[in-house]
């Protein structure tokens, strides 16, 4: 794990609690209307600044990059105000567990509840660009066996490296599923090898270099 996925948990949520800040104290003094229209105008303008004065961590330069284009082709409907407060959220409970790491046992005690709500979970498996599950349309995970195992620790059952997991259906479900125990789920720019199911990735720590997808809890 590099020093840079260590440190994007607080810099991320140093940047969301700066550019509110920033916002509020603009409209205390008059410089920015409280509406959503004039929010997001002001710190659309506000991460433009921040890129060209370079002021917080090059880990942050791709997300500052994507809102700053998101300004461009959305306008207001950006709504940078409401995703600052909704990252905001989600990365203070997450820097409170810096040290929490996800464990095989508790990984368990989660598919079971999610098996428990009719989900159809697939562990001992090894998955290949073959494999196929046969479903009647419920929601469905899938974890190759191998990479399973392979992920955690076999002293202490930690998890070490990062973990793919395959979801059909209940993606936003399985993502606050994992939230309300502590834990970020991130997307994965490599195809599914899993038809019809997409993959999530499980990292030590909650460390990346990258936003989480964000829970629907949050809101």
């Amino acid at each position: 794990m590099s020093e840079q996925e260590k440190s994007y948990n607080v810099n991320m949520l140093k940047l969301v609690r700066e550019g509110l800040t920033a916002l509020s104290d603009a409209q205390a003094q008059k410089r920015s209307l409280q509406n959503p229209v004039s929010e997001t105008h002001f710190l659309g303008n506000w991460i433009i600044s921040a890129l060209k004065e370079k002021r917080f961590d090059i880990i942050l330069a791709g997300d500052l990059n994507i809102w700053l284009q998101e300004s461009r082709t959305l306008g207001p409907k950006a709504d940078f105000k409401q995703r600052f407060e909704k990252i905001e959220r989600v990365y203070t409970q997450i820097c409170e567990l810096e040290y929490k790491n996800l464990t095989q046992f508790i990984l368990e005690d989660i598919l079971t509840e999610l098996d428990n709500e009719g989900w159809l979970i697939e562990t001992e498996s090894n998955v290949t660009d073959k494999f196929k599950l046969s479903s009647s349309g419920e929601n469905s995970l899938v974890i190759c066996a191998e990479v399973y195992d392979r992920a955690f620790s076999d002293t202490d059952g930690v998890l070490e490296s990062p973990l793919s997991v395959f979801i059909r259906h209940g993606d936003q479900a399985f993502i606050d599923k994992m939230f309300s125990h502590g834990y970020l789920v991130f997307g994965s720019t490599n195809r599914s090898i899993v038809k019809r199911h997409n993959r999530y990735i499980l990292r030590p720590f909650n460390h990346a270099k990258k936003l989480a997808i964000l829970p629907t809890l949050a809101d």
